[in-house]
């Protein structure tokens, strides 16, 4: 059992690589696509990629945490080297102008599909075994708690890289970084490393050890759960609509609608406000529905609104759309952390055997592949012919403005239908009163 410090602290270690990714993911298009003009086909290309790297990186560390025995533990180490190394990838991602001259078109694909997968090989590297240490640090009743801290980090971070996006979006013109975007990217790097002190100094438990390496094993066990297979199918369907969703919108306002700061402004704030009360809204259904009903309930609201994009013109309408896609994307971030670990301890109840890590890597492999299929089809999208006229004037842009809504709402609807086939509000107490006996896990 943690203290209540140790839950805040715990939880609030994800605000720097939360807002890291969440930048990350908000401002990858915007920065390689809209400012520094890299073809469309190539920023999804690069992006792809980048998510194949993190779903090696998850699975390789997971797993490798779960076994290895130093005299720090398990989880640490991982997370001592892998923090500052993450730290140091971001701030190249956005630094392109230091080791390339503009115009460089195939050097800048290599540069961003390098600096995006170390970024992510790091994350993986830090994260995975972190977010492991949860399910061995807490009982089931804890994890609410703590998962409320981390979507608190998550939320600020969210705030934090929102608010970093729009600022790029309005200061970075051309080739090179603005001095602004620098200081707050070095900023970034001083809270991601601070944030994991206290847990590296503070916490120790680290559950069961499994002697042997064995994936197979692992896999199979996990496999046999049908509302794992379940969960694994609806997240990488989602992942691809709310993907579509995060990488667009920057674009999406800059390009098409062509917001001035005072509409970045307005939208920044709208979309904090959105995810902020509907956190609150989320947490209170998840107790009076379960996760399945409110996880649904949110992804209607985005595969209601989202077709819209075919025929908004105006910033005003923008605002309602975006809002409600604001609303989908907050249930789609409040799930994950406690699905895993609920599958990893339902699946400990029923072995006698700790594979937090296998739960919180393995994952990896069908979302990031979805995701980076996501990104590729991303560029192949907004790579249409630019044949459509900016409701504001100007040059005219991509058919990809117009209907990656329908395509994102298609993949959100997809996720909702199976969702229907999949139990993830499991009934501990009666797992625990039917879990079998030391004898009967040895056949699992």
């Amino acid at each position: 059992m943690l203290t209540r410090g140790q839950k805040v602290y715990f939880g609030m270690a994800r605000l720097g690589p939360s807002l890291m990714l969440d930048m990350l993911d908000l401002a990858s298009a915007l920065f390689y696509f809209s400012i520094q003009s890299l073809p469309a086909i190539f920023t999804g290309s690069a992006i792809a990629l980048s998510y194949l790297s993190i779903m090696v990186s998850e699975l390789t560390f997971g797993n490798l945490s779960d076994r290895m025995k130093t005299r720090w533990g398990r989880r640490k180490p991982f997370i001592m080297v892998g923090a500052p190394l993450m730290a140091l990838s971001f701030l190249l991602v956005f630094t392109p102008h230091l080791f390339l001259a503009e115009g460089n078109v195939l050097g800048l694909f290599f540069y961003a599909t390098f600096t995006m997968s170390l970024f992510k090989v790091f994350y993986g590297m830090t994260m995975t075994p972190f977010q492991s240490w949860m399910p061995e640090l807490t009982e089931p009743e804890e994890r609410p708690a703590v998962s409320s801290w981390q979507n608190v980090a998550n939320f600020v971070g969210f705030v934090i890289g929102t608010f970093g996006t729009s600022l790029l979006a309005i200061e970075a013109v051309g080739w090179g970084l603005p001095s602004e975007i620098l200081y707050l990217i070095l900023g970034f790097v001083v809270i991601q490393l601070l944030g994991f002190t206290p847990s590296l100094l503070g916490l120790h438990a680290e559950g069961k050890f499994i002697p042997q390496p064995s994936i197979k094993k692992d896999l199979g066990v996990a496999l046999r759960d049908k509302d794992f297979v379940g969960w694994l199918v609806a997240q990488g369907l989602l992942s691809v609509g709310i993907a579509m969703i995060i990488r667009t919108a920057f674009p999406y306002i800059n390009d098409y609608l062509t917001f001035g700061v005072t509409e970045f402004l307005i939208f920044g704030v709208e979309l904090l406000s959105v995810v902020f009360v509907f956190f609150i809204i989320y947490q209170f259904t998840i107790r009076r529905k379960g996760k399945r009903f409110t996880l649904q309930a949110s992804m209607m609201l985005a595969v209601i609104s989202l077709p819209f994009t075919l025929v908004i013109t105006t910033s005003s309408a923008a605002f309602i759309l975006l809002a409600f896609a604001g609303a989908g994307v907050a249930g789609y971030y409040l799930f994950p952390y406690i699905v895993y670990a609920d599958f990893a301890h339902k699946n400990e109840i029923l072995t006698g055997e700790g594979r937090a890590g296998f739960y919180t890597s393995f994952p990896s492999i069908p979302l990031n592949g979805m995701n980076a299929f996501s990104a590729f089809l991303w560029g192949v999208i907004f790579g249409l012919p630019e044949v459509v006229p900016v409701p504001g004037g100007g040059d005219p842009v991509s058919q990809g403005y117009l209907i990656w809504g329908p395509i994102a709402a298609l993949f959100i609807l997809l996720s909702v239908l199976v969702l229907f086939k999949v139990d993830i509000d499991p009934d501990f107490e009666g797992l625990q009163k039917g879990s079998p006996s030391a004898e009967e896990r040895i056949d699992l």
